[in-house]
């Protein structure tokens, strides 16, 4: 499996190298860790390796990187989804030579910035609409590459009602700082405009945990993404149970 260097872009320069190639091995190494940037002592629950083919993946899924705009949502709370979304944006940001911005889009249960024993700063939408620098509406996360911004609920009801104010203005202006944007919205099945997100992002990451979501309201969910004109690229199970010891599931 491909490990990162710059984030996506550089998984999606990788998988165009073995497209021309037409070899589907992966050779590269892991780079050494970069200057300044040290791992982020939080508990972890997802092992690297399943980060890493979950990046690969979303790289493949991907029209070009410039398209770094990633909206991680789970069809109820519960999920695990602000877990894999934290862990994922940790890794990315340790193997990434340019920042990657965490948007903490659950307006009504934001946990990113407790983890992170971060101070919650002004929205993130602020900065657009009120000429405000960057700076002032991003936390860094401690020593790392990994930067932390807020949505606020007026930036929900602008794209509901389809205001003046175009998200899409946002994002772009924010890659210019960084290689990959991961925005964690609320379940779809709370009151929020969540699933109003999906238009305005390159891709979707559905968040479904294992022999818990149904698969009636995983279809559901699905068919309201793709309603919206949402890109899904792809669906991740959490919380999965192995009914025989882990260990033996590699010889399997």
């Amino acid at each position: 499996m491909s490990k990162i260097y710059d984030a996506l872009q550089s998984a999606y320069k990788d998988r165009l190298e073995k497209a021309k190639e037409q070899n589907d091995q992966h050779t590269d190494s892991h780079p050494p860790p970069l200057p300044g940037t040290n791992p982020v002592t939080i508990p972890r629950f997802h092992e690297e390796a399943e980060l890493q083919a979950l990046a690969q993946s979303i790289a493949t899924h991907l029209p070009n990187p410039d398209q770094n705009v990633i909206q991680f949502i789970g069809s109820q709370a519960g999920e695990g989804a602000s877990t894999l979304i934290r862990e994922f944006a940790l890794m990315v940001a340790q193997n990434s030579s340019k920042p990657v911005l965490l948007v903490d889009a659950d307006i009504k249960q934001p946990s990113h910035a407790k983890v992170f024993g971060l101070e919650q700063k002004p929205a993130l939408e602020y900065f657009l609409k009120e000429s405000k620098p960057l700076d002032g509406v991003i936390s860094k996360v401690e020593q790392s590459n990994l930067f932390l911004a807020t949505l606020s609920s007026k930036f929900f009801r602008s794209l509901t009602e389809r205001s003046s104010f175009h998200s899409t203005d946002m994002w772009q202006a924010a890659r210019n700082r960084f290689s990959l944007i991961l925005i964690d919205s609320a379940p779809a099945s709370t009151p929020t405009e969540s699933l109003a997100l999906c238009e305005t992002v390159n891709g979707v990451i559905l968040v479904l945990a294992q022999e818990k979501t149904r698969a009636a309201v995983a279809q559901n969910v699905k068919k309201q993404i793709l309603d919206r004109e949402g890109h899904i690229l792809g669906i991740v199970y959490t919380k999965r149970k192995f009914h025989i010891p882990k260990f033996f599931h590699k010889f399997l």
